[in-house]
């Protein structure tokens, strides 16, 4: 960007509370106007200052082509990479879910098998029992 850039607006001001002081001014005067002859005057006005602000953003638009171009070309570069980053982030989150819903999957199998090793192993250490022991069973 060049030298003669727009400058920006010091923090803290706010130029919207400005224009709408100024439509609230217009507004005061076309209600205080009393004739239609003083509500077209106050109409002329505004359409004067409307077509000497328009003229003035196409001089500025005109000065700053270049710059503006390459600000809109690097906001929609940025805008593209904000919106796959987005979409990757909704990927990445859908996956993490899946993951999980799998791991609680897993793990109420895991429960399932560890209690099944557990009776198992009571069933072992029973048959253990009954095979060393086989009077205390009544198995002769």
């Amino acid at each position: 960007m060049n030298a003669s850039a727009p400058i920006k607006p010091p923090r803290g001001i706010k130029p919207t509370k400005e224009t709408s002081g100024l439509l609230i001014s217009v507004i005061r005067a076309l209600s205080a106007s009393e004739t239609n002859e003083q509500r077209e005057i106050e109409k002329a006005k505004l359409e004067k200052e409307y077509k000497r602000s328009d003229q003035r953003l196409d001089e500025l638009v005109s000065l700053h082509e270049q710059d503006l171009t390459e600000v809109m070309q690097i906001f929609s570069t940025l805008s593209e990479r904000v919106t796959a980053a987005r979409e990757k982030i909704h990927a990445v989150k859908e996956n993490l879910n899946a993951c999980k819903q799998l791991l609680s999957c897993k793990r109420e199998e895991l429960l399932n098998l560890w209690l099944e090793g557990i009776e198992h192993k009571h069933v072992l250490q029973l048959l253990e029992e009954a095979s060393t022991s086989p009077e205390k069973y009544n198995l002769e």
